[in-house]
């Protein structure tokens, strides 16, 4: 209230003093607030990527299942599916770990009786024929390969999976189905997981979709990709100075920045991808995965000592090249034909820069709001970066111990 003697125009400059402080009030709650959201949402994804079993790249879990329908409507296959993941199932590795041909053998009836009954074809029984192990991207497979006893029927044949969805909803099943009308792919999910063996849908409609969604499922479950885009999300409100790290302006520069370094991401690891998946280069996974570790090591070195003075979307590219001789691990086993495989790498590329883009979507206001907070830049930015480094340290000695 106005004191007595106080002129109106005291008791107004009185009011919007009074009115300033408590904008500056709720302005410091506000950000504070915004500071906490940041860490906890950078620290989430350090923590998610810390709990995944032991901490190695693409813990998705896929199986790869081609079947060829012949004239006759007569069903085939071959079904290759990760030994780690059947050891998680039914217990292959001993106390030791290791798994070796005499004990895969040795549990081949069990192997078949967990598999064949996860997967059926309406009015056909599936009769083994042998096994064998191969391996893709560097991790081992059971190769199962079938015969289906088909009686004569006028409905539709149906496929039905359901390996591990009980145990991992997050596993997919990369199906090529080959008939005398065409060939078909299709990724299985919990949510989609009966597909017509009588009707080839046109590849452009029928699966582009589908591998959009796993191009985004492969982003937001391949940890240490999602890793290294959130180590460039840390400054993505900032540009590079001789002194340092400085803020950015306005929120339009730093989407916009944003926007072109994951592009570059998306853009080199596109290059790479398809130029393994076409066979004009042959990087070995064993190889690959130290060296996807080695760029996150190399984005938090980078956030804390500026190694090299050039914009930071060439260092995503860069980078970008080598994480898409991982990417490729995911569709080179599906054994696609040419234009089947230029729609499933379109979506898939596409449906990892919708997954990129959601991350920056949630990270990318969170930096700006504290990008001129000292506590950010000064505490919360390094020590996020540090615990990335740290923590993909640990992914590339596991990964170069597994070479030997």
């Amino acid at each position: 209230m106005p004191r007595d003697g106080d002129t109106p125009a005291s008791a107004e400059a009185l009011r919007r003093r009074r009115h300033d402080c408590g904008g500056r009030l709720r302005f410091r709650i506000c950000t504070n607030l915004w500071i906490r959201l940041i860490l906890c949402a950078l620290a989430a994804q350090l923590a998610l990527a810390l709990q995944t079993e032991s901490a190695r790249a693409h813990l998705s879990s896929d199986s790869y299942l081609h079947i060829d329908v012949d004239a006759q409507g007569r069903p085939s296959g071959q079904w290759d599916i990760s030994l780690r993941d059947l050891d998680a199932a039914i217990g292959l590795a001993p106390d030791d770990g290791v798994i070796t041909w005499g004990r895969l053998k040795a549990r081949r009836d069990a192997i078949e009786a967990y598999a064949y009954d996860r997967l059926s074809i309406d009015g056909c029984a599936l009769r083994p024929s042998d096994m064998r192990v191969d391996r893709h991207a560097g991790a081992a497979y059971a190769v199962l390969r079938f015969n289906a006893e088909c009686q004569p029927t006028r409905a539709p044949r149906r496929l039905h999976y359901r390996l591990l969805f009980d145990l991992d909803p997050t596993h997919r099943g990369l199906l090529t189905l080959v008939t005398p009308a065409g060939e078909q792919s299709e990724v299985l999910s919990p949510d989609r997981a009966d597909v017509d063996l009588d009707r080839v849908d046109d590849a452009t409609s029928g699966s582009f979709l589908h591998f959009v969604g796993f191009g985004v499922s492969h982003i937001l479950f391949g940890y240490d990709h999602l890793l290294f885009v959130a180590v460039l999300m840390i400054f993505a409100a900032f540009r590079r100075s001789e002194n340092g790290w400085k803020p950015l302006d306005g929120f339009g520069e730093s989407a916009l920045q944003t926007l072109t370094i994951l592009t570059a991401f998306t853009l080199a690891h596109g290059v790479t991808l398809s130029l393994s998946l076409f066979h004009f280069i042959d990087a070995p996974a064993r190889f690959v995965e130290p060296a996807v570790a080695a760029t996150i090591m190399g984005a938090a070195i980078d956030n804390l000592l500026p190694l090299l003075s050039i914009a930071r979307w060439t260092i995503a590219f860069g980078f970008g090249l080598v994480h898409g001789l991982a990417f490729a691990t995911a569709l080179g086993p599906m054994r696609l034909s040419t234009s089947g495989l230029l729609y499933a790498l379109a979506g898939f590329n596409g449906g990892v820069e919708l997954g990129q883009i959601a991350v920056a979507l949630l990270l990318m206001p969170l930096v700006f709001t504290a990008r001129r907070k000292t506590l950010y830049v000064s505490f919360i930015a390094p020590a996020l970066t540090v615990v990335a480094f740290l923590l993909a340290l640990l992914w590339f000695v596991d990964r170069v111990e597994a070479l030997r």
